[in-house]
């Protein structure tokens, strides 16, 4: 049995409903209520809803900030300590309470998929890619089928890296776009978009020349220094956890090299990149960072030879829960790191940059988190 359940509650204005957007479906008039209509997400297929979802599960991946973005909070969620929740807390106005959220497990038992939690929980969808649900829960076809077919639909694609060799089906914008769908929040999604396009624009304008700009070898387990080995986020590949570092023109080290499972000091000198990487900006904080990461390489005797330890350049991103919010933190965290001269430095910290030296307006992006548009 489990200790309790929970409800979806929506982000919003501190003592005020966030549900300030109208649904776009067409309604018909005689309850309030919307039209039927189908949305489509692959892999999951189609599902046509009556009315809008109300309360959504969701397996730890981007639709969880997705639907944050869009001023919604899960019913469930999983690995609570690395998401990027710090984000929403540096929104004026924006409030989360995570204590209205039903956590199922910990470590590595949030992995613990059990039925009787979706039940439970009841939600009106659930966002995940059935492919990772199934992989991590061990369940059956029988088993996936009776909870889509007792519970809710699944409704996700996983976008991090590819999935057993199948690229992700979509960019972080195009899922995005359909997760709106799925809410009846295109109003805000639109919103979202003319604010990453004005985003993009201040990058794009403030990046060095191409030939100026440098490698990066990423890793998306984090850097142990005394491990020695590491698992490459190659920036080149097809992935939404390194896209900070395509949209700030970063080369990847590892290009044209082929890259399969760890790899160890030796290949990490040969390629000797100018910039070593970590995707933990959401689960850090900056003195943890220096003290867990950062210090040990500078003590350790190999890893201190490679230029980007003898020159500072360990820097840190975010990636594996990375949706429109997360997004915009990251790239401008990294942006400071990597091109200070150009973006402002880097205080080791989102929180602690000056107002007058904020890559995006906080205030903005909170007024679409809420639906004041």
């Amino acid at each position: 049995m489990l200790a309790s359940t929970a409800t979806t509650v929506t982000i919003g204005i501190a003592g005020c409903a966030a549900d300030t957007t109208e649904p776009s479906g067409e309604s018909d008039g005689s309850d309030g209520g919307v039209d039927p209509y189908e949305v489509c997400i692959e892999p999951s297929g189609c599902h046509t809803f009556e009315d809008v979802p109300e309360s959504f599960f969701v397996i730890p991946g981007t639709q969880e900030d997705m639907a944050m973005s869009l001023g919604l909070q899960p019913a469930a969620h999983a690995y609570p300590e690395r998401k990027p929740y710090k984000f929403y807390e540096q929104l004026p106005g924006v409030d989360y309470n995570l204590d209205d959220v039903f956590q199922y497990g910990e470590g590595e038992s949030a992995r613990n998929y059990d039925r009787e939690i979706f039940y439970e929980i009841d939600p009106d969808v659930i966002l995940a890619d059935p492919r990772m649900l199934q992989n991590y829960s061990n369940w059956s076809n029988a088993d996936m089928e009776e909870i889509e077919t007792a519970v809710a639909p699944f409704l996700g694609s996983y976008i991090r890296f590819d999935f057993e060799g199948q690229e992700p089906y979509y960019t972080m914008y195009e899922l995005f776009e359909t997760v709106a769908e799925l809410f009846q929040r295109q109003a805000q999604y639109e919103a979202w978009v003319e604010l990453h396009d004005e985003f993009m624009d201040t990058i794009e304008d403030g990046l060095p020349p191409e030939d100026e700009r440098p490698t990066a070898a990423v890793f998306w387990r984090g850097i142990d220094a005394d491990a020695g080995e590491f698992q490459p986020a190659p920036i080149s590949e097809k992935r939404n956890d390194v896209r900070c570092f395509r949209d700030l023109g970063i080369n990847d080290a590892f290009e044209g090299m082929d890259i399969a499972g760890d790899i160890g000091y030796e290949t990490l000198l040969d390629v000797d990149p100018d910039y070593i990487a970590a995707l933990t900006l959401s689960s850090m904080t900056g003195e943890e960072w220096q003290r867990e990461v950062v210090d040990p390489l500078e003590d350790h005797s190999t890893a201190r030879r490679l230029s980007a330890v003898e020159n500072g350049n360990v820097v840190r991103s975010s990636g594996q829960f990375m949706g429109p919010v997360t997004h915009l933190f990251s790239t401008e965290a990294l942006a400071k790191q990597v091109y200070p001269d150009e973006f402002g430095s880097w205080p080791g910290d989102s929180d602690a940059i000056p107002e007058s030296e904020r890559l995006f307006d906080r205030d903005r992006v909170a007024e679409i988190v809420t639906g004041d548009l």
